[in-house]
C-alpha cells in the first residue's frame, strides 16, 4: 500500500527518497523505517547515488510510536527483536553499495540525528540542530550510538551521548556528523552542486570510491593500501572507465 508520508522518485541516474511528513517534525514509525531500508536496497540496484531529504522546517525528531509491539519487553531478545528493524535500517545506508546524501535542515534529535551520521555525505544549513536526547529520558542509546560510532570521532560520540546537549551546525561538522555547513538559503545550491558533480562521474569510480571507504577503515593500514592499490588498477581500467 502506498505511503504518502514517504515519497520516493527517480531522477536521472539518482533516487530521492523524501520523508513527507512536516506536520510532525518527520517522525519515523517501524513501518516506515522498514520501508525506507526496503527503498534503500531496491535503489542501490538501480541508481548512481540516492539523495535523502525531509520536507518540513525539521529535518527529523525522532521516532514515531506507530506500529510498535505494545507493552513492555518479556526478556532481552524480546527486546532485540522489536529494535531490529532499526538497526537493519541503518544497515541499509552501510551495505547500499551507491553513496546516500543528505541535506539537513533544522532539527535532527535521536533517530533524526542517526539518519544524518548513516548518510554518506550530509549536507547542513547553518542554523541545524543535533542532538541524541536518550540518556534524559533514562535511555541507554547503543542503538542510536551504532550509527555513529564510524562516523564521529570518539569524544564528539561521547560528548553528544553524555550531555544529551543540541549542538550546533558548526560542532557537529568539527565532530564528523556532518560534510559541509551553508547558509541556510544555500542547501539546495550546494545539493545541486554534489549531485552534478556525481552525475559526471564515472559509475565505476563511484561505486569503487563507496567500496573503498567502506571497507579500508577496518583494515591495517598495510591492508587498506594494498586494496587501494589493486581497486586503483583494476577500476581505472575497467571499460566503464576508458569511455
Amino acid at each position: 500500500m502506498a505511503d504518502d508520508r514517504i515519497i520516493c522518485e527517480k531522477k536521472g541516474d539518482a533516487t530521492h527518497i523524501t520523508l513527507n511528513r512536516a506536520d510532525c517534525g518527520g517522525l519515523v514509525s517501524n513501518p516506515m523505517a522498514a520501508a525506507m531500508a526496503g527503498m534503500i536496497d531496491a535503489a542501490a540496484k538501480t541508481s548512481k547515488y540516492i539523495v535523502f531529504r525531509s520536507a518540513g522546517a525539521d529535518f527529523c525528531l525522532g521516532r514515531d510510536p506507530e506500529g510498535r509491539k505494545p507493552g513492555k519487553p518479556k526478556d532481552a531478545l524480546d527486546a532485540r527483536e522489536r529494535n531490529e528493524v532499526v538497526f537493519d535500517f541503518y544497515g541499509a545506508f552501510r551495505r547500499s553499495r551507491v553513496p546516500v546524501i543528505c541535506a539537513a535542515q533544522g532539527r535532527s534529535l535521536g533517530f533524526g540525528c542517526a539518519i544524518i551520521a548513516s548518510c554518506d555525505l550530509t549536507i547542513a544549513g547553518e542554523s541545524s540542530r543535533f542532538a541524541l536526547p536518550e540518556m534524559g529520558h533514562r535511555i541507554m542509546p547503543t542503538m542510536a550510538m551504532s550509527s555513529l560510532i564510524d562516523r564521529l570521532n570518539r569524544k564528539g560520540v561521547l560528548y553528544m551521548t553524555y550531555s544529551t546537549e543540541e549542538i550546533d551546525a558548526q560542532h557537529a561538522l568539527a565532530y564528523g556528523l556532518v560534510s559541509r555547513v551553508v547558509p541556510d538559503d544555500r542547501i539546495e545550491a550546494k545539493l545541486a552542486e554534489i549531485c552534478a558533480a556525481l552525475d559526471k562521474a564515472p559509475l565505476p569510480a563511484v561505486l569503487a570510491v563507496k567500496e573503498y571507504a567502506t571497507n579500508a577503515l577496518t583494515m591495517s593500514m598495510e591492508q587498506a593500501t594494498d586494496f587501494a592499490r589493486n581497486m586503483h588498477a583494476a577500476v581505472n581500467t575497467s571499460e566503464g572507465m576508458m569511455g
